[in-house]
């Protein structure tokens, strides 16, 4: 992970990982799915099921937008791009070269080549590796491939620390990419690193208490990491104590104030926004420490490492009542009662319904330094 943070009491080293980050094997244990192919739906009501005929599949046009709410992407439609959508497609490739259906690492090499220069092209050129979007698939079941079918549908998606896909709105050029929280997100622990969005009520790594947006103390060219370490040290510490309640505050809940920094290249993508946030550190400092409680209220800090996180990669992301995690809408509102999507653990419709690719193991857990001298500047460690 490019992107580097910033500890006003100590150093952290690959500890956290935000919300898009775009890196399509891992990134600090996150991982892009590459989902199957597309489902046959339901047989009409008052025809047989042995009837149903396979839809027809999504038209591959750059720009159009998929949604889905089942596990296996079983209900994927075409939806307006200004509405909730989990897969945004900026183009195919065909995999002529390949003599047989790859395994699951190889999917994750050829989108990687393949599929970031067609997400580039899409972008103009303007994609930032470490903002909200991340460059993901959708590939062919074993069904297409054997008939002949070797495209691979490339786009932008936003997936968690887990895996996990959150809805985007809006077309990917005309958004802000920082990979940013709104204030009041909490994201889960997962050993000693962050994990996905979760309650502030239950055990977490981070909670996101600001943002400042770089461009109007820096208008023009890149600002170097300490420029920006000058001024977001004096600017977070002033964000997370009014958040908090003050700077007091902060020292007796045993939280400490860190922050983001931007790498050349995701300034050059557009990129001006960074985190201020609030965590714990473990007694040993090799990582975060859980924290239960929003900064707000009653907070209590464990001295232990938390357990790792579980997650599924390539569903839709379970809803909680974090700020930055609303659960998708159903692709097709006729599918569902109004406000619930079909459930997860329903029968799949008729056809071959399409299989998240499970990913490869994470890194190993961050380590950390000893922390900078009281009052002195922090250390400038990349990530």
């Amino acid at each position: 992970m490019r992107q580097s943070k910033r500890v006003v009491t100590a150093i952290l080293i690959g500890a956290l990982t935000m919300l898009g980050v775009a890196t399509l094997d891992t990134v600090a244990g996150a991982t892009v799915p590459v989902l199957g192919s597309f489902a046959a739906l339901p047989s009409p009501a008052g025809t047989a099921a042995d009837e149903a005929q396979e839809a027809p599949p999504p038209p591959t046009s750059p720009g159009t937008c998929l949604n889905w709410s089942r596990k296996d992407a079983a209900d994927t439609a075409v939806v307006d791009c200004a509405r909730p959508h989990l897969f945004e497609q900026a183009g195919t490739v065909q995999l002529a070269d390949q003599p047989r259906l790859p395994d699951d690492r190889t999917w994750q090499q050829l989108v990687n080549e393949r599929c970031t220069p067609v997400v580039l092209g899409y972008l103009n050129g303007k994609f930032d590796p470490d903002g909200r979007y991340r460059v993901g698939a959708l590939k062919p079941s074993q069904k297409k491939w054997d008939d002949g079918n070797r495209e691979l549908r490339c786009g932008l998606q936003s997936a968690s620390h887990s895996g996990a896909l959150y809805p985007l709105t809006g077309r990917a050029a005309d958004q802000d990419q920082s990979g940013v929280h709104e204030p009041g997100t909490c994201l889960a622990i997962d050993g000693r690193t962050v994990g996905d969005p979760v309650s502030c009520d239950a055990p977490h790594a981070v909670e996101t208490v600001g943002i400042v947006d770089l461009a109007g103390k820096f208008p023009n060219a890149f600002p170097a990491v300490g420029d920006q370490d000058n001024f977001l040290q004096p600017e977070c510490s002033r964000i997370a104590g009014e958040y908090a309640g003050g700077q007091q505050v902060i020292t007796d809940k045993k939280l400490t104030v860190y922050w983001d920094n931007l790498t050349e290249e995701s300034w050059n993508a557009g990129t001006r926004r960074v985190n201020c946030n609030l965590a714990a550190l473990l007694p040993d400092r090799s990582g975060f420490a859980p924290v239960t409680g929003p900064v707000k209220g009653s907070v209590s800090v464990s001295d232990q490492v938390a357990p790792p996180a579980s997650g599924t990669p390539g569903v839709p992301a379970p809803p909680t009542d974090s700020p930055d995690a609303n659960p998708p809408a159903p692709a097709d509102p006729s599918t569902a009662p109004s406000g619930e999507a079909p459930p997860s653990d329903a029968a799949p419709p008729s056809g071959e319904p399409p299989a998240p690719v499970p990913p490869p193991a994470g890194p190993a857990a961050p380590t950390t330094e000893p922390a900078a001298d009281p009052g002195s500047p922090p250390v400038s460690v990349g990530t």
